[in-house]
């Protein structure tokens, strides 16, 4: 079983702003709004082709002093969601975009190559971060949550050493 949660703040580029002046800064930021708002379009129709029904999502365009904030969560019998196509989809189409995927996937044993890693590893037992930043989706351990069993749940008789 396959179970995450996350958040994104889907934005366009934010590259105008390196070059912007207090002449121009106002043209520049009309521009990135635009920019902004068709990426949530295009978000809002790839979403309705492609989420299906194990992943949930909102997107906020505007919540109070911020604008574009995804809330997501998905639970999957098996580790295929499309969850990952979209984390893929954000990072491609919106490269001003940042945020968390937290994942704890019991499917994730150390002889299935998965996330482009390099060194394969045993994650069945533990939540690991998904990083969305600057255009890369990178994958980390959890500080937080960490294990599952012997962490956040006691061990199962049937998974310890004792007879």
């Amino acid at each position: 079983m396959m179970l995450g949660f996350g958040w994104c703040h889907l934005r366009s580029s934010r590259l105008p702003l390196v070059e912007a002046t207090f002449a121009n800064v106002e043209s520049i930021d009309t521009e990135i709004d635009r920019a902004d708002e068709e990426l949530w379009q295009n978000f809002r129709e790839w979403m309705k082709l492609s989420a299906g029904l194990f992943l949930q999502w909102q997107l906020f365009e505007a919540l109070n002093n911020h604008q574009g904030l995804l809330t997501y969560c998905v639970s999957r019998n098996h580790r295929t969601s499309a969850v990952w196509e979209m984390l893929e989809w954000i990072a491609t189409n919106g490269p001003g975009s940042y945020g968390l995927f937290y994942c704890h996937d019991d499917e994730d044993f150390m002889d299935l190559t998965g996330h482009d890693r390099k060194i394969p590893m045993d994650y069945d037992n533990v939540f690991r971060v998904h990083r969305l930043l600057n255009g890369e989706l990178t994958e980390t351990d959890d500080p937080f949550l960490g294990m599952i069993e012997g962490g956040i749940d006691p061990m199962h008789p049937y998974n310890s050493n004792e007879e």
